[in-house]
């Protein structure tokens, strides 16, 4: 039978510390910035995606900035789950539902553009 201080080990065990400041020193965006910067570069990803062509160094171009672009949605999308208790949760929820629809989109074009990288390139 697991005793009250086992469970309360485990809980102190389970949470883990995430930092209150980035590597550079900046104060960690709350949930709300994250989702609303998140729209705002798949806003400017859809835009700019076209204006790359169809040659060789324009191709390599773009899958990279597809690869930069949805790495920092993810890294966006997991802060606002983190920061999650900052909003109320029918305000998180409206706010995010997207863009966790989106999160496995944003995986599947980071293997595609890789993958594209390595066939144009070998």
């Amino acid at each position: 039978m697991i005793n009250v201080s086992e469970i309360k080990y485990m809980k102190l065990f389970f949470k883990i510390k995430i930092p209150q400041k980035s590597i550079f020193g900046f104060k960690i965006l709350s949930s709300f910035h994250s989702s609303i910067y998140c729209y705002i570069l798949l806003f400017f990803g859809k835009i700019l995606n076209p204006l790359f062509g169809l040659n060789k160094i324009q191709m390599t171009a773009g899958s990279f900035f597809n690869i930069i672009l949805h790495t920092s949605i993810l890294i966006l999308i997991t802060n606002a789950y983190n920061k999650r208790t900052e909003l109320k949760k029918i305000y998180f929820l409206f706010l995010n539902f997207l863009l966790f629809l989106l999160l496995p989109f944003s995986l599947l074009i980071i293997f595609r553009c890789i993958f594209n990288l390595f066939s144009i390139w070998f």
